[in-house]
């Protein structure tokens, strides 16, 4: 398909670059007219990692790059720090935003705006609305601009509506909700945005872990979302602003620096990086590890009508989208205050209980990811579909039991960790799953994440209003029910995923002139 002037321009000015760097001929490039994910020559000589001693071996567990030769090992080190920490803190921010609705809505959120009815579950729905609506544009966009600019940009507007939030008075409930919409709306393509980029430098036997520590660190803003709100509770009881919206206060603040390092630090792709702390040698190295694995080296295309209707033709863009829906949500049955009303109504706790014991549940959650992770990677990061699995088999356990509710109270409290803790290791084993096997195309690894993550959120817009009624609090019979029921479904879309897996991995070992179309 031909390219615009302006995607011509930015690939030859980067293999200008390349080329300009190949004088050292210790990183000798070859001198091909385009950069090509076919080709099977170097792009720089990268030697194979030593054998593992024992030493080695136990520090790779935790960090891969430890045996890797010098110049990638430099490199991993640079990307780890720069990439990671923008996007987990990005990604914090983000769910701390998100979460706090939440923790504020039992800290005295629904007193103010007396929302005796069903008023959270329309915030909570607009917000969805809004993010679906978002996702899709906010990602092609993603294709033609620079994302650190676009996603930090994200951050600090959304900061901006954080602050507006603030403002709402306790006849304004519906500024709120078009607020949240708004708030929504940019979010949508945050999350994909930098699951895409993720997927864009690491290998298959690097991505579960660092999946995962984006992933958890979303889960660390609901693991301090509780224990921050009570402190404020404790010493903003007699401010003049109620002390929930204190919340927001803090959110705004910690999202504008968050917003500016983003701008500064994010590396873009591969292929576009223009980022200041990676030398030239650096950057042959990552595309030379994008060539190693067979991924598609371009990242700058235009979408056409023609390239989209091909995505539609393998089971990806099918059978991943039902199993991140029923991932997402059956993370319902914690994300909606459940476990904070059970504690609250049920068992009469104090704040200073039903605030903080939540983040005992989500450390326990970062602490499986983690685990799960490295392990997976360890393993050869082959292995997504097993702990896919296991996360619905989990889920419907602790679904069933909240169902029949009249259940001993240890079993209760056991329920409530069987839907909660598995929520942590779940979305980076689908995602990296994803950005694994369609390595090969970039703009449909990209599209086809965007529209993963999407579809979750086009069921989440509304069924939470019929299933997760804040009437039923705290028993939620409705929702623990369809929780088990669609934890069943996920189950079954990831046998379907691993079929199809098991069957295109088979067909790309055969002989291409065997080989089934």
């Amino acid at each position: 398909m031909p390219h615009s002037k302006q995607d011509q321009q930015v690939e030859t000015n980067q293999e200008e670059q390349l080329l300009e760097a190949s004088t050292d001929k210790s990183d000798a490039l070859v001198h091909t007219e385009e950069l090509d994910s076919a080709s099977s020559t170097a792009i720089i000589d990268l030697i194979p990692e030593k054998e593992h001693t024992k030493f080695s071996r136990f520090v790779s567990f935790f960090w891969d790059g430890y045996n890797k030769e010098p110049r990638e090992k430099s490199f991993l080190i640079k990307l780890d720090f720069f990439l990671m920490s923008s996007s987990m803190l990005g990604y914090f921010i983000k769910n701390l935003n998100q979460s706090n609705i939440s923790t504020a809505y039992v800290n005295g959120m629904k007193e103010y705006f007396e929302m005796d009815k069903n008023q959270y579950n329309y915030m909570v729905t607009l917000w969805t609305v809004g993010y679906i609506l978002g996702a899709i544009p906010s990602n092609l966009i993603l294709q033609r601009i620079s994302a650190r600019y676009y996603l930090g940009g994200m951050e600090l507007t959304w900061a901006l509506l954080t602050v507006l939030m603030i403002t709402c008075g306790k006849h304004q409930i519906h500024a709120m909700y078009g607020i949240r919409f708004l708030v929504g709306f940019l979010e949508g393509g945050y999350f994909p945005g930098l699951e895409y980029l993720v997927g864009s430098w690491y290998s298959a036997k690097e991505l579960s872990k660092r999946s995962s520590y984006f992933a958890v660190s979303g889960i660390a803003a609901s693991l301090v979302s509780g224990p921050l709100q009570e402190r404020i509770l404790q010493n903003f009881s007699h401010s003049s602003l109620p002390p929930f919206k204190w919340m927001f206060v803090f959110d705004a603040v910690i999202s504008v620096p968050i917003g500016i390092y983003t701008m500064f630090v994010d590396p873009n792709t591969p292929t576009t990086t223009k980022a200041w702390y990676f030398s030239e040698t650096d950057k042959k190295v990552a595309l030379e590890r994008r060539r190693q694995v067979g991924a598609e080296l371009k990242t700058r295309h235009t979408y056409s009508w023609d390239r989209i209707k091909g995505f539609f033709k393998t089971w990806h863009i099918w059978v991943f989208p039902i199993v991140f829906l029923c991932y997402n949500n059956t993370g319902n049955a914690i994300s909606q205050p459940t476990f904070t009303t059970w504690m609250k109504e049920d068992l009469k706790l104090p704040s200073s209980k039903y605030n903080t014991y939540p983040s005992i549940l989500y450390g326990v959650a970062i602490a499986v990811a983690l685990i799960f992770s490295h392990v997976h990677d360890i393993a050869g990061g082959v292995y997504n579909y097993f702990f896919v699995g296991l996360y619905f088999v989990v889920q419907m356990l602790g679904s069933s039991l909240l169902s029949a509710w009249h259940i001993p109270r240890p079993a209760h409290w056991l329920a409530y960790f069987l839907v909660g803790v598995p929520t942590g290791w779940g979305q980076p084993q689908i995602f990296s799953w994803v950005n694994r096997l369609l390595v090969a195309n970039d703009m449909k690894r990209n599209f086809t994440v965007v529209v993963t993550n999407t579809l979750a959120y086009v069921t989440n817009a509304w069924v939470p209003i019929l299933v997760w009624n804040a009437q039923d609090a705290p028993v939620y019979h409705i929702g623990f029910t369809y929780n088990a029921c669609l934890s069943a479904l996920g189950l079954v879309a990831t046998i379907v995923a691993w079929y199809f897996t098991q069957r295109d991995e088979a067909r790309t070992k055969l002989p291409k002139s065997v080989q089934i179309p």
